[in-house]
């Protein structure tokens, strides 16, 4: 490929939940990773449970085994973490959770924190779950930009956030009027929103800032080569259009439990393998 570079592939401690940090972390560097989008989950790093000691703690074991945080990602796909909660209580409580993440990322050199829009029930109409959820964002962005940090949006369904394609991420974006949101693709979600990756990439334009890389059918988050994507030529499409941002993998399957390294390292190699056209 012409553009895409393989400094630009983030892997991660995703598929490690079941394992301590250390153990993902000397997995990670075993496979010659320097550069890593950092899942902040239970047991490795819960924010519910971390305080500003337990960063600095952190940052020093990272730079110990040689990796480098890009992108910060707090747990946030199920209860109780929703910037767009109708209960003002569980929505005071996400948004602290994020603003936790963005002063973490910072801390750890970071430049960029992963966000869901949140979501409503299904009974509401989606028009005051919008509200909530860009009056949250924009309350996160004006932290963000004093931080230098950016927030990317990411797409899912209705059951897990308000943003479901590109067109609604660009139409959140322009909502909360910040240069700190930007957006994302993610290659295992692309199949709920019935978008193609050359759709998504024209329609976030100069908003594109993150990519997460994985198989599935269309779901799943699979192990590079285990789904039905077709992964090679959405990455030609990031090369094409000249993207130069992360390339995360997000390997998250449960099949994946008991050998999270082969996982990753597997992935790893066929992304190289994708961008060095091998």
């Amino acid at each position: 490929m012409k553009n895409l570079k393989e400094s630009q592939i983030l892997t991660s401690n995703y598929p490690y939940y079941k394992y301590s940090l250390d153990y993902a972390l000397n997995s990670l560097e075993r496979m010659g990773a320097s550069v890593i989008e950092f899942y902040a989950c239970y047991p490795h790093f819960h924010i519910d449970d971390v305080e500003y000691r337990d960063v600095r703690r952190l940052a020093k074991k990272l730079t110990e085994h040689g990796m480098k945080v890009v992108c910060f990602t707090p747990e946030q796909c199920l209860y109780p973490v929703n910037i767009a909660a109708i209960e003002p209580n569980a929505r005071k409580r996400s948004i602290d959770v994020f603003k936790k993440s963005i002063q973490f990322a910072g801390e750890l050199g970071g430049e960029i924190v992963v966000v869901l829009a949140g979501y409503g029930t299904l009974d509401e109409e989606e028009t005051d779950t919008w509200k909530r959820s860009a009056e949250a964002l924009g309350i996160l962005c004006d932290m963000a930009e004093s931080y230098g940090i950016e927030l990317v949006l990411e797409t899912s369904p209705r059951e897990y956030t308000t943003t479901h394609n590109a067109q609604d991420v660009v139409h959140m974006i322009r909502d909360v009027r910040s240069p700190a949101l930007k957006g994302m693709i993610d290659t295992a979600t692309l199949g709920f929103s019935g978008e193609t990756m050359t759709g998504a990439i024209e329609e976030l334009g100069s908003y594109l800032r993150h990519v997460h890389v994985a198989d599935g059918v269309p779901n799943g988050h699979l192990i590079l080569g285990e789904g039905h994507l077709k992964l090679y030529e959405m990455i030609q499409n990031l090369d094409d259009a000249g993207y130069a941002g992360g390339l995360g993998l997000e390997i998250l399957n449960d099949r994946y439990m008991r050998n999270p390294h082969e996982a990753m390292e597997t992935s790893f190699k066929i992304l190289k393998q994708y961008i060095h056209n091998k």
